[in-house]
Order: C-alpha cells, then sequence, then structure tokens
C-alpha cells in the first residue's frame, strides 16, 4: 500500500461507516450502496460533490473489515466499536498503520506511555527521510495528517489527554473481540493490547 496524503480528509466518521456495514450486512453491492447514499443523503452533506467524496471514504473503511469483524461491529459493545473504527482507518492508509506500531505501541513500550504533538512531527521527519513522497507533502498536509492522527487516536481512547500530553493506554474490548483477534488479526491484536505483531504485508 502507497502512502495516501487523502488521510487528511478523514475524521472518526463512524455514524456514516456504520450505516454503510449495515448495508453491506444485507448483501448490497456497492453500487446500491452508492445509490441510497445519493438519494437519501444520510451523511446530511451540503453538496453532492460532497456525499460522493464522503460515501467514498466511508465505503473504503467498511470493507476494511473481514464479514466476521463487521459482525462484530454490528452487534458488539461501544468499545468494540471503538476499536474497530479505528482499525479501519489504520488499514486504509499505510501513515497511520505505522505510526502505530512506531510511534503509538513505541512509546507505550519504551518511553513512558506518553505522547505529545512534537513526537508526530518528528515521526513526520524521520518518514520524510524514508519516502519522497511524503518529503514532497505539503506543510499544510503534513500538520493535517498530525491533527488528524491525533483526532482519531482520542476519539478510539487510546491517547487520553491532559494539558498537551496525552497518556497512551490498551483499548477494553469485549472478550469475544479479543479472542478473535488473538487467534486472527496481528493488527487488531496491536490496538487491543499494544503489543508489536503486524505487518505492512496484512495491509
Amino acid at each position: 500500500m502507497e502512502y495516501s496524503a487523502g488521510i487528511t480528509s478523514e475524521r472518526w466518521y463512524q455514524q456514516d461507516i456504520e450505516y454503510v456495514l449495515a448495508l453491506l450486512e444485507k448483501g448490497l453491492s456497492r453500487e446500491e450502496i452508492r445509490e441510497i447514499v445519493l438519494n437519501e443523503n444520510p451523511f446530511l452533506v451540503k453538496t453532492e460533490s460532497a456525499l460522493q467524496k464522503r460515501f467514498q471514504l466511508a465505503y473504503k473503511r467498511a470493507i476494511s473489515l473481514t464479514n466476521e469483524l463487521r459482525s462484530y461491529y454490528l452487534s458488539g459493545t461501544k468499545y468494540d466499536q471503538k476499536a474497530l473504527i479505528l482499525y479501519t482507518f489504520l488499514k486504509t492508509y499505510r501513515y497511520a498503520y505505522e505510526s502505530l506500531y512506531e510511534l503509538i505501541i513505541y512509546r507505550y513500550q519504551q518511553k513512558n506511555k506518553q505522547l505529545v504533538l512534537a513526537h508526530l512531527e518528528s515521526f513526520m521527519e524521520e518518514k520524510e527521510q524514508q519516502s519522497n513522497k511524503i518529503a514532497n507533502w505539503s506543510i499544510v498536509s503534513k500538520k493535517r495528517i498530525n491533527n488528524t492522527l491525533l483526532l482519531l487516536y482520542k476519539a478510539s481512547g487510546i491517547i487520553d489527554p491532559s494539558e498537551g500530553i496525552y497518556t497512551i493506554s490498551p483499548l477494553h474490548v469485549s472478550p469475544q473481540l479479543k479472542k478473535y483477534a488473538f487467534k486472527n488479526d496481528p493488527l487488531l491484536t496491536a490496538i487491543i493490547t499494544l503489543q508489536v505483531g503486524g505487518n505492512i504485508d496484512d495491509l
């Protein structure tokens, strides 16, 4: 998976993703879901172009869940759902995926479980050295990406803010989802436990 500055358009979008998941669970195709979204505007956006874009974002993240994970989401606890919404984000964007392992988990295990904005900026600088694509992102895009990461990590509960310092902690999920993750999904296991065990090839 390539790095994408499209991450700047992302937000938590739980209601939108959930809407798509429910229709996927009913067996509807992408085009059928798209038609419903365009006709009914369930995302409550102002223009058709914005609605098209939001549908693409929500659909792309929704289909990152397997059929089993989709069922866990639709029948799970609110904590299961938060973990899985974060999962869709990390599964969709390579930069976000790598930030989990190389920044969040690293700081949880090695660096007193704390995070500040400067750590995200340093992580971005390291990635610039590894990828010309990231190096060519605009300053504005880089700031937006860092803000997006903070937004989604906060919404999931994996970081908790206090006076500019974020405390990192594992997510609490149901025993059923945890059991599934341990058996089948290294990325979900990493989100839940903040232990290493994923691979970029899993994306």
